[in-house]
């Protein structure tokens, strides 16, 4: 660890430290280029290499600067986005570690996680009591976001990533919300998130609390028990309509025993649902 920071202090004062700190177009000191991540409507996101810790890490780069308009809106968001998680400490929540502004962009620094997310485990397969273990730390982790206050409204498997000991992370507040603070950024009738998770209130842009969430890990618990999603259709706004209406698949007989569990995060109604992620890890520990 000494020898690679006394290399990075090398090139820190070299002439390639102008080089290796850009991102796209902003310059980001005290960050190594690693490799482009993705490139999403509002930011960008760059693997890169922390000078100050020796490790990697994600860095997630506001596209726009943030001066007024919608590209203020979006600032607004990615800001919301670190106050957000700054507030939780928990090992199933990404860990953030730096905020700042370089070039006139915002850019969070946050946790690397190099075996992926979720999509990679439910596509080699899982037995009920995994999926059932991964549901658990899901809910712990809902457990303590919501519990100052934040609703996640985007939850699915590309936002569940994994360690290294096969521990998982919630990441990616971009579309939270907290409940307490006035929806002056979002919409009235704005519909945000992904059709295939979204519960039913959600995606009819109604009014929603933590049991949309719930609704999301039910979808997701399917999906590592089948190897599927419940519901799949041609388009989005169908995908919408079965999550409303359409009734609740059931599971073979090998898993039935988790049928009652699935039923009552995918009630239609939310107050069929569970009434709070404490109630869901309850239920888990009566089935493990």
């Amino acid at each position: 660890m000494v020898q690679r920071r006394t290399q990075l202090a090398l090139v820190r004062t070299g002439p390639e430290a102008e080089r290796l700190s850009q991102f796209g177009k902003v310059t980001i000191r005290g960050h190594r280029f690693a490799r482009e991540l993705a490139i999403g409507g509002t930011s960008a996101v760059y693997l890169a290499e922390s000078e100050r810790a020796g490790e990697m890490v994600v860095l997630k780069v506001l596209r726009d600067s943030p001066s007024a308009g919608n590209e203020h809106t979006q600032f607004t968001r990615f800001m919301q986005e670190y106050e957000l998680i700054s507030k939780v400490r928990h090992p199933n929540v990404v860990r953030i570690f730096d905020l700042g502004i370089a070039d006139d962009h915002a850019y969070l620094a946050m946790e690397y996680f190099p075996r992926g997310d979720l999509r990679s485990v439910i596509a080699s397969g899982l037995d009920g009591n995994e999926a059932l273990s991964y549901l658990a730390q899901m809910a712990a982790a809902l457990q303590v976001v919501h519990a100052v206050g934040v609703l996640h409204r985007d939850l699915k498997p590309g936002n569940i990533m994994l360690r290294a000991d096969g521990s998982v992370a919630l990441i990616d507040f971009g579309l939270a919300k907290h409940v307490q603070v006035d929806a002056e950024i979002t919409a009235t009738g704005e519909i945000f998130g992904t059709p295939y998770y979204m519960s039913p209130e959600q995606g009819h842009a109604q009014p929603v609390d933590e049991r949309s969430d719930l609704y999301s890990l039910g979808v997701m618990f399917y999906e590592m028990l089948m190897g599927q999603k419940p519901y799949l259709a041609q388009s989005p706004m169908a995908v919408i309509y079965m999550h409303a209406q359409a009734p609740i698949p059931l599971l073979p007989e090998e898993l039935r025993k988790y049928q009652h569990l699935l039923n009552k995060l995918l009630a239609k109604d939310p107050i069929h649902r569970f009434a709070s992620a404490s109630a869901l890890l309850a239920k888990i520990e009566e089935l493990r």
